[in-house]
C-alpha cells in the first residue's frame, strides 16, 4: 500500500526534475510554466531548495540550477544497493511469468558483478565456478558492456588478449565480434549460446542511468530448448523491464 503523497514535496521534487541535460538553468518563468504552477508558489519551494542547496541561483541572469547539495551527496549513493533494491521485483516478476532464473549484473570497473539473482524452481543448471569472472566476449552481459559502454575500448582488448575461448562456440575473433555488436544495439538485447558453459543459454537487456550511461544487465539463464520454447514473448518483456528499470534509475 502507497503511502500518502505530500503536496510540498511532490513539488519540489518536481522543480528539480525539470532540470535536465539540455536545461541545466531555468528562469522561474521556465519552471512555473513547466509546472503550470503560479511562480509566487514556485518561488516558495525554490528559496527553501536554495537555503538547502539543492538549487542555486546566478548571480548575473539570476536563473536558477541545481545546487551543491546533489554532489555532496551523489557520493552516498551506493549503486549496489540501489540496482538490488529497485531491480528486485522485476526479477521476481520474470522469474514467476516463465519459470526461469534471473540476473542483475553491475558493470564496474569494467567488470560484471552479480549483485542480486532470483532462481526459478525447477532450475536444475548452474554456471561453473571454475569461470571467476564473467566474460565480455562470451556472456549475453558482457557482451552488452562491449556495445553501451563508454570505458571499454574493444582494440585494446584485442591488444591484450584478454580474451578466452570456453567453448566451441566463444568468439574469439575481432570482426565477427564486432559484427555480433552492432546486432544487438540494433536489437537491444544479447544472446549468450552455450559460449560459457556447455549447455547454457542466456539472453541479457542493458540497464542504463542517468545520461544513458550503461551501469549493468537483466540475465535469464535456461537451457537452449527452454529459452527457445519462450523467446519471442520474453524478448518485448525483457525489453519492457529494462527501460522501466533505466527509468527508475534516472534514465528518461
Amino acid at each position: 500500500m502507497e503511502g500518502k503523497t505530500i503536496q510540498s514535496v511532490q513539488r519540489a521534487i518536481d522543480i528539480i526534475n525539470c532540470f535536465t541535460e539540455d536545461e541545466h538553468e531555468l528562469s522561474l518563468k521556465d519552471i512555473s510554466n513547466k509546472l503550470e504552477l503560479s511562480k509566487s508558489t514556485v518561488h516558495g519551494i525554490i528559496s527553501t531548495l536554495i537555503k538547502n542547496s539543492f538549487l542555486q541561483q546566478n548571480k548575473i541572469s539570476s536563473d536558477y540550477s541545481l545546487g551543491a547539495a546533489f554532489i555532496e551527496k551523489s557520493f552516498l549513493v551506493d549503486e549496489d544497493v540501489l540496482l538490488k533494491n529497485i531491480g528486485r521485483k522485476y526479477l521476481e516478476s520474470l522469474s514467476n511469468e516463465f519459470n526461469v532464473t534471473v540476473n542483475i549484473f553491475l558493470f564496474k570497473s569494467l567488470h560484471l558483478h552479480l549483485i542480486d539473482r532470483v532462481s526459478s524452481l525447477s532450475m536444475y543448471y548452474s554456471i561453473s565456478t571454475s569461470v571467476k569472472k564473467i566474460p565480455l566476449n562470451a556472456s549475453a552481459s558482457g557482451k552488452l558492456a562491449l556495445a553501451y559502454s563508454k570505458e571499454i575500448n574493444i582494440d585494446k582488448i584485442f591488444e591484450k588478449n584478454l580474451l578466452h575461448k570456453y567453448t566451441n562456440t566463444t568468439i574469439t575473433d575481432k570482426k565477427t565480434l564486432i559484427e555480433e555488436i552492432e546486432v544487438i544495439r540494433k536489437q537491444g538485447y544479447s544472446l549468450e549460446q552455450a559460449e560459457v558453459e556447455i549447455g547454457i543459454h542466456c539472453i541479457s537487456v542493458p540497464i542504463f542511468k542517468i545520461n544513458n550511461e550503461f551501469i549493468g544487465t537483466i540475465s535469464i539463464m535456461a537451457t537452449k530448448e527452454k529459452l527457445n520454447q519462450i523467446l519471442s514473448k520474453l524478448v518485448p518483456k525483457m525489453l519492457a523491464v529494462g527501460k522501466k528499470l533505466s527509468a527508475e534509475l534516472g534514465n528518461k
